[in-house]
């Protein structure tokens, strides 16, 4: 059995605005010592689904809907929350996303790493003052014994990271939920930081569920990679297989948006576009449909599921031979994944029906400062 398996896990948000469809009945598993890449722009759900998995949730807005978070044999979802608090720091602990506020500005590094080790912990503060000072040399703060008793603001962005880190390995968890842990960081403190972060996760074998949507970090960091967008995953494979044959043409358009440094000279990107799908609206059909420059009739009304890329008897869902799985109705063929645009002879992308027009001709107002073009009547029965 996997350390970490999440079954069609959904979340949703109760607003005065509506109901927010944030994550989608989404499932996969993570092995011990794994590294697993969750990427895909922002609003997709990722931030949602490692809260959901941390029973971390805003109340009362935030909900899990339905599924199960399955942690070295316990459900997570059914957990009493007094329960779920002994877990969180032991046995699952979380970077957050941003190191400039996830630190308390009025208590000192050492009060808040102390807290956390005697809260989990049969230490007394003598003790877990020692684990503290051998956890900030751990993640390379010079002078830690004099730095303990620093506050937050004495640190720059890159210390304060490490700190995070230290805070969050200090019980050696299980599993570490790592959420945009280079965030605000220029590129020389990121690289140490995921540097600092693969060592130590290594040698104690933690797994690790690394959240961004930085295809760079996932290409050296992550072994699996799940691509999620608007609440559902879109494609999972691992890092080697993802990179040299992206099957959906959402990730096909991820990784024709960035730069790349063997490009020929001059080469000019292929952007995605449009915008992505307002999740106050209930989805229908392939939640990527409006942007996809391959899309079938049945990308409007079906939603795909996500199955293997090719026949196999026995699908594996960890480990660096796991199953290439996507959810496409018409996936790009290599060569259309290398150009980043449909080449079949013919082909023309589907037309949205009549329903699917109207609703987004009237959601167009929305989007300010968004140039939206949707076709005239006239054009529209010109192209039937």
């Amino acid at each position: 059995m996997a350390l970490l398996e999440v079954r069609d896990l959904v979340v949703r948000f109760r607003t005065h605005d509506g109901t927010i469809y944030a994550v989608n009945g989404i499932t996969f598993n993570l092995e011990a010592g794994e590294t697993l890449g969750l990427v895909g722009e922002s609003g997709c759900g990722k931030s949602v689904t490692n809260l959901a998995i941390m029973r971390l949730l805003p109340k009362p807005a935030g909900r899990i809907e339905r599924g199960s978070v399955t942690l070295d044999g316990v459900n997570l979802v059914a957990l009493p929350e007094a329960d779920v608090r002994e877990m969180r720091g032991r046995d699952v602990a979380m970077i957050f996303q941003d190191p400039m506020t996830s630190l308390n500005p009025v208590l000192t590094i050492e009060e808040q790493m102390v807290e956390t080790i005697v809260a989990h912990r049969a230490a007394s503060r003598a003790e877990a003052r020692k684990r503290a000072v051998e956890l900030l040399g751990m993640v390379g703060i010079p002078h830690p014994e004099t730095r303990l008793r620093s506050y937050p603001h004495q640190f720059s962005g890159g210390m304060r990271q490490r700190v995070m880190i230290a805070m969050a390995l200090a019980l050696e968890p299980k599993l570490l939920i790592a959420d945009e842990p280079t965030t605000a960081l220029d590129v020389t403190i990121q690289a140490q930081v995921l540097e600092l972060l693969q060592d130590l996760t290594a040698r104690l074998g933690t797994a690790v569920l690394l959240i961004t949507h930085d295809l760079g970090v996932v290409a050296g960091m992550a072994e699996r990679i799940n691509v999620m967008y608007a609440g559902f995953i879109v494609e999972t494979a691992p890092t080697p297989e993802l990179f040299a044959r992206p099957s959906h043409p959402y990730t096909v358009g991820l990784l024709h948006s960035i730069p790349r440094v063997d490009a020929d000279e001059g080469g000019e990107l292929v952007p995605i576009e449009g915008v992505p799908p307002d999740q106050r609206r209930a989805p229908v059909g392939c939640p990527f449909a409006p942007r996809c420059a391959w899309r079938v009739e049945a990308c409007w009304t079906d939603n795909p599921p996500l199955v293997p890329l090719e026949p196999v008897s026995t699908v594996v869902a960890t480990g660096p031979g796991a199953t290439h799985q996507i959810a496409c109705h018409n996936p790009p063929l290599p060569e259309e994944a290398r150009t980043g645009r449909p080449t079949r002879p013919g082909f023309v992308a589907a037309p949205p029906p009549d329903a699917v027009f109207d609703e987004l001709a009237v959601a167009a107002p929305d989007l300010e400062g968004t140039l939206v073009e949707f076709p005239t009547n006239d054009a529209r029965e010109g192209r039937r």
